[in-house]
C-alpha cells in the first residue's frame, strides 16, 4: 500500500493566469466589504444624490431629491443598484468595489501590453488596498467611476484605432458618451475628452471622420457641462500635501495633532516623488494614451487637490513609478536588482494596511466624521425617529433644511432640502420656512452668516437649538400657525 501511495503522480493545478487574477479580486473583494460601513451614513455628498435620484425614479416616487438639481453621471452607474435592490446603501457600496476592480483590471492589462507586466502586476495590488481607494468606495465617491472612464476610454480608442472605424456606430457613441460621464465627476474628468480630441487632431485614423469625432467631442462636453451646471460640493484650494498624505495613512475621522507633523512629512516626500516620476517618466507619459489622460488630468484638478487628484497622482506614481525601480542597473542577484521595489513593496504595504487596519478599528468604535455625527444626532432624536409631524406648520411631513441634504435624506429617510438663500429680513427667512422642522447647518462657515444671523434676530420664541456639534448646529423651528384650508 506505502508503494503504490508513492507511486501515485498529483497532477499540478494549471489554471489559466485569469483566473487566479479572478480569485485574487474575489478575496480582495470580500476583505474590502468586510472593512465597509454597513450604516447609511458616510457617504458622498455627490453620491447620495446620485443614487436618492435612482431610487426615486425606480420607485415612481416624487422627492426633494430632484430640486437638487442634475447629479453628476455616476448616478447612471447606479441604474442597476437602484432598481434591483431600491432603498440599499450597502449594494451601492458592493457596486463601487466591483467599478473599482474592473478599472484596475483594465489599467493592467493596458500596461501589460506595454511590457511592464511585473510592474504592473505589483501597482495594482499596492492601489487595491490603498486607503484612499478604500475610503472612495465606502463612501461612494466618483474616484472608481471616473478611472473606469479613463481606462475603459483608452481601450476604446486602441481599439477603433486598430479595426475598422465605423462612424456612428457602437464604438463611436460610447466614447461620446465617457466624455459627457467623465466631464460631469470632476474637473479632472476633462482630461479624456481634451486627449481624445488632441489625439484625433493629430493623428486621426480616418480623416473623413476627424471633424465628426471633433464635433461630437465637443457637443457632449459642452451638453454635460450645461446640464449639470459645473461640479458640486467640490473642497477647492485643497492642501496637495494633505491630500497625499491622506491617500497614504488615510483620511483621520477624528483630531490627531500628535499625528500633523507625520502626516505633512509623508504628504510633502510624495509630492517629491510625484514631481520626480513626472520629470523621469514624461516621454513615456506622452506617448502613453492612458498615461496622457492621468497627467493632463492631474494638471486640471490640482486648483482643487482633492482626492481624486491624490488617486491620479497615486496612480502615476505607482504604473510609472515602479518600472524606474525594477530597471535598476544594478549588478548582482534578485535582491540587488530588485532591492529597491521590494523595499517600496514592504513599506507601502505595511503602511497601507495598517490604515486599513485603523479604519476598520475607528469605524467598529463608533467613529463618524463630524457631519455623520451630527446627522447621526438628528437621526437619533425623538422627534425624528418616531417621524413626529405635530411640530410641523401645516401638520405635514417632516421636512429639514440641511446643508448637506442627500446625506441627510439617506440617513433619516426624511423630506431634506437646501438650505434657504439669504435675505434681507428675518420674517421673510421664516415665510420661506413654513414646513421646515429642522435646520442642520454650520454656523461657522462664511457662506451661513447671514442665515446664523438671521436666525439669531428671530430669537428663542420661534427657533430653539437642540444640538451643537463640532461639524454645526440643529435648529428646530417651533410651532406656526397651521395654513388655512381651503374652503370648498
Amino acid at each position: 500500500m506505502a508503494i503504490m501511495m508513492m507511486n501515485i503522480r498529483v497532477k499540478p493545478l494549471n489554471f489559466p493566469g485569469r483566473y487566479w487574477a479572478y480569485l485574487a479580486l474575489l478575496i480582495w473583494g470580500s476583505s474590502v466589504f468586510l472593512i465597509l460601513q454597513k450604516t447609511p451614513y458616510g457617504a458622498d455628498e455627490g453620491g447620495a444624490r446620485a443614487l436618492l435620484l435612482v431610487w426615486s425614479v425606480a420607485d415612481r416616487v416624487v422627492t426633494p431629491v430632484v430640486t437638487f438639481g442634475v447629479p453628476d453621471f455616476r448616478a447612471i452607474f447606479y441604474i442597476p443598484v437602484g432598481i434591483l435592490w431600491t432603498g440599499n446603501v450597502l449594494a451601492a457600496r458592493i457596486f463601487s468595489i466591483l467599478i473599482t476592480a474592473l478599472a484596475i483590471w483594465i489599467i493592467y492589462k493596458w500596461r501589460d501590453r506595454a511590457g511592464e507586466n511585473e510592474s504592473a502586476l505589483l501597482a495594482s495590488g499596492l492601489f487595491l488596498i490603498s486607503p484612499l481607494i478604500v475610503n472612495q468606495i465606502d463612501t461612494l465617491a466618483i474616484v472608481p467611476f471616473l478611472l473606469f472612464c479613463f481606462a475603459s476610454g483608452a481601450w476604446l480608442d486602441q481599439r477603433y484605432r486598430q479595426e475598422q472605424p465605423r462612424l456612428f456606430g457602437g464604438l463611436h457613441f460610447f466614447q461620446m458618451f465617457l466624455c459627457a460621464v467623465s466631464t460631469t465627476l470632476h474637473p479632472a474628468g476633462m482630461a479624456y475628452p481634451a486627449v481624445l480630441a488632441w489625439s484625433w487632431y493629430k493623428n486621426p485614423p480616418d480623416q473623413n471622420q476627424q471633424k465628426y469625432f471633433l464635433g461630437g467631442i465637443a457637443l457632449a462636453t459642452a451638453l454635460a457641462l450645461l446640464l449639470t451646471l459645473g461640479w458640486h460640493d467640490i473642497n477647492w484650494f485643497t492642501n496637495p500635501v494633505v491630500s497625499l498624505s491622506n491617500a497614504i495613512m488615510g483620511i483621520p475621522l477624528t483630531e490627531e495633532n500628535s499625528l500633523r507633523g507625520i502626516r505633512g512629512a509623508i504628504g510633502s516626500g510624495a509630492l517629491l516623488i510625484l514631481l520626480l516620476v513626472v520629470w523621469r517618466q514624461f516621454r513615456e507619459l506622452r506617448k502613453d494614451f492612458l498615461g496622457r489622460i492621468l497627467l493632463v488630468g492631474l494638471v486640471l484638478s490640482l486648483m482643487a487637490g482633492d482626492e481624486a487628484w491624490s488617486a491620479l497622482a497615486l496612480s502615476i506614481c505607482l504604473y510609472w513609478g515602479l518600472p524606474l525601480l525594477m530597471r535598476s542597473n544594478i549588478s548582482g542577484g534578485f535582491i540587488k536588482q530588485r532591492g529597491m521595489a521590494l523595499t517600496t513593496l514592504f513599506i507601502l504595504s505595511m503602511a497601507f494596511t495598517a490604515s486599513d487596519k485603523a479604519r476598520y478599528q475607528q469605524l467598529q468604535g463608533g467613529f463618524l466624521s463630524p457631519s455623520d455625527a451630527l446627522i447621526k444626532t438628528l437621526v437619533e432624536s425623538t422627534d425624528v425617529s418616531k417621524h413626529d409631524t405635530s411640530n410641523v406648520a401645516g401638520g405635514g411631513a417632516m421636512r429639514v433644511a440641511s446643508q448637506w441634504p442627500g446625506r441627510t435624506m439617506l440617513a433619516c429617510g426624511c423630506d431634506a432640502l437646501p438650505l434657504p438663500p439669504p435675505v434681507e429680513d428675518e420674517n421673510i427667512l421664516l415665510t420661506m420656512m413654513h414646513g421646515i422642522s429642522y435646520l442642520m447647518f454650520d454656523p461657522k462657515e462664511a457662506a451661513n452668516g447671514p442665515l446664523a444671523r438671521d436666525l439669531a434676530m428671530l430669537g428663542g420664541e420661534k427657533t430653539e437649538t437642540i444640538a451643537v456639534r463640532d461639524a454645526g448646529v440643529i435648529i428646530r423651528i417651533k410651532d406656526s400657525p397651521p395654513a388655512r384650508k381651503k374652503t370648498p
